[in-house]
Formats: structure tokens, C-alpha cells, sequence
């Protein structure tokens, strides 16, 4: 087996003592293991790659889900019947796949437009305000308000079902290089 000698500085020492302590008898396996870890991070940056860390789940209960990857498009949508605002991400993992991260929350501009239009009285000289606050929203239900899901999937076909079109396209321009347009100004 070759043999490699490695120089620590005395600032240092403290740190391979601990190792060594937590490692046992193998301390040459656990600086493999580091160097794997630091190699491969560090070639996922250079190619634009980074550390995604996103939140899972719903009803106030969410972890926390790590990768390494790039976020290639974002979509944020409306939808106006059950007063949600979703937002759809979708990144490159190191790993050559796409995953779509979905965000559904409370839509606050449509509520903020039901209670401009329920507060504002019309008057002689214009709209004035009533400023009887009457907060009838149903906070209850804020803990709730809140799902996030992270889906995989191995290829832009297989996402293409999953989002509109339009995102879709954007991935697909994203993954070739051409998501940038070079103008000529």
C-alpha cells in the first residue's frame, strides 16, 4: 500500500488529535473519506453547482432536504379559486436529474384586494377609508397555510407533465446554455 506523509501545522494538531480520536485506529480512512467529500463538492462548484437546501412538508411540520444542484426556473403562479400562490423551482442535481420544488402558500395579494374592497367606502370628495378594523381572516388556519413538496425526476420528459409549458421551456433552454440571450445594444 503506498505511503503518503502529511505535514500538520501545530495550529492544526488539535483538530487531527480529535479525529483520531473519534475515527479509532483509522484515521487514514476518515481523511479519505474527507477528501472524497471535499473533492466532489468542490467539482460541483466549478461546474455551478451548489448546496440547495429546501423545507418538506405541510400542516406546520417540515424538514429540511439537502442536495447539491443549480436552480435552472422558476414559475410563481395564482390560483385565484382557493386563494393559493404556488411557486415551482426546478434545479439540476450533481447527479444529472431535475427537481421540482413546490411552494403552495396564501395568496396575500387576493386578499389584500377583498379587504381594500371591503374597508373603502366612496364618499363626496372621493374614496375614503373606513377604518373600523374588523380582521376577520382566519388565522387559525396560518400554521396550515404553508405545503412544500421535492419531487425528482431523471430527465426534462419526465418533468414535462408536472409543470406548464412555458417553465418546461425555460428548463430545456436552461439545460442547452442558451438561457441567457446575448443582445447586441
Amino acid at each position: 500500500m503506498p505511503n503518503k506523509t502529511i505535514y500538520v501545522a501545530d495550529a492544526d494538531l488539535p483538530i487531527f488529535e480529535r479525529a483520531q480520536e473519534l475515527a479509532g485506529e483509522n484515521l487514514s480512512a476518515t481523511i479519505a473519506a474527507a477528501l472524497r467529500r471535499f473533492v466532489s463538492i468542490e467539482e460541483a462548484r466549478a461546474s455551478g453547482f451548489g448546496e440547495i437546501v429546501v423545507k418538506v412538508g405541510e400542516n406546520g411540520l417540515f424538514a429540511q432536504k439537502q442536495f447539491t444542484g443549480r436552480e435552472l426556473a422558476k414559475q410563481r403562479l395564482t390560483d385565484r379559486e382557493s386563494s393559493h400562490s404556488i411557486s415551482l423551482t426546478v434545479y439540476e442535481t450533481a447527479k444529472g436529474r431535475l427537481a421540482l420544488y413546490t411552494r403552495v402558500g396564501r395568496d396575500w395579494s387576493n386578499w389584500t384586494r377583498k379587504w381594500t374592497e371591503k374597508h373603502r367606502k366612496s364618499g363626496a370628495q372621493g374614496d375614503t377609508w373606513d377604518w373600523d378594523w374588523k380582521w376577520d381572516m382566519d388565522w387559525s388556519s396560518w400554521p396550515d397555510a404553508v405545503s412544500c413538496r421535492l419531487d425528482v425526476y431523471e430527465n426534462a420528459e419526465q418533468l414535462r407533465e408536472h409543470v406548464s409549458p412555458e417553465l418546461h421551456a425555460a428548463v430545456v433552454r436552461a439545460l442547452s446554455g442558451n438561457d441567457i440571450e446575448i443582445l447586441d445594444i
